[in-house]
């Protein structure tokens, strides 16, 4: 009877796991993406990363919408990665530019390759 408690432990000592790595995973692509596309980088100060999620419900009319909005900081072309299947996950953070708080929603592809598209919240 103890093998089925080791087994659901087991289960979720990987889920755990698996989850932290997504985070950091997300944090260094959402990292990157700001260090290539914000002019002043040197401004930037992260104040907090909240969960990575996955979300299903973003259209690709959607999409291209929030690709066309850019904030006035982001004052270098900004390229994307092409979206791969319907599952995105979404990390939400937010950063001082300056002494202005700015919080933002960047949407990776279900890969963790780069950001798909990202809206100021």
């Amino acid at each position: 009877m103890k093998h089925p408690a080791y087994i659901i432990i087991g289960v979720a000592l990987c889920w755990l796991f698996a989850a932290c790595g997504r985070q950091q995973e997300a944090k260094t692509i959402v990292k990157d993406f700001m260090a290539s596309h914000v002019a002043d980088y040197d401004k930037v100060s992260y104040v907090k990363f909240y969960d990575v999620d996955s979300t299903r419900t973003i259209s690709d009319s959607l999409i291209q919408v929030l690709r066309q909005r850019t904030p006035a900081h982001f004052s270098r072309p900004i390229s994307y990665q092409q979206r791969s299947g319907k599952t995105l996950w979404l990390i939400r953070t937010r950063y001082l530019m300056g002494q202005d708080t700015c919080s933002a929603t960047f949407y990776i592809d279900k890969d963790m390759t780069g950001v798909v598209a990202f809206k100021e919240n």
